[in-house]
């Protein structure tokens, strides 16, 4: 299974129904990984998984593109979603409304020897995504 796939089937789905959500992260993360620049816990991004999966269902993520060498993978994706429950932004807490968001992320991988994720810059388009559900 190629990394992306593995990083993908952990967050289609609540960490819970991975069982032991810590372990399945660590399997595929470092702990910690460096997020931004920025050293996350392993549990810190199991707890995001689960902020987005509190906010969101019906999640779809298709890879439009990758590139890889050694040691860094670049996946492109758009991640597809159902807004069903609250959602916390930096703009303040957004009420469930029920539609569908689609937007666009570029994850850049540093990945180690053993092909784990070490660090990642994340590019995800939020704003775009909250104007998707803002009250019309």
């Amino acid at each position: 299974m190629e990394l992306e796939e593995q990083l993908f089937a952990l967050w289609r789905v609540p960490p819970r129904e991975h069982g032991d959500a810590l372990a399945a992260f660590r399997r595929v993360y470092t702990d910690p990984v460096t997020i931004n620049g920025t050293p996350m816990p392993v549990a810190d991004l199991v707890a995001r998984a689960e902020a987005l999966h509190t906010a969101f269902t019906d999640h779809d993520i298709e890879v439009v593109d990758r590139v890889a060498a050694p040691g860094k993978l670049t996946v492109a994706f758009r991640h597809r979603a159902r807004h069903t429950g609250v959602w916390a932004t930096p703009l303040g807490e957004l009420p469930p409304t029920g539609r569908e968001v689609d937007g666009l992320g570029i994850d850049v991988l540093t990945v180690t020897g053993d092909g784990r994720v070490a660090a990642i810059w994340v590019l995800a388009d939020e704003l775009q995504r909250i104007l998707q559900i803002r009250p019309a």
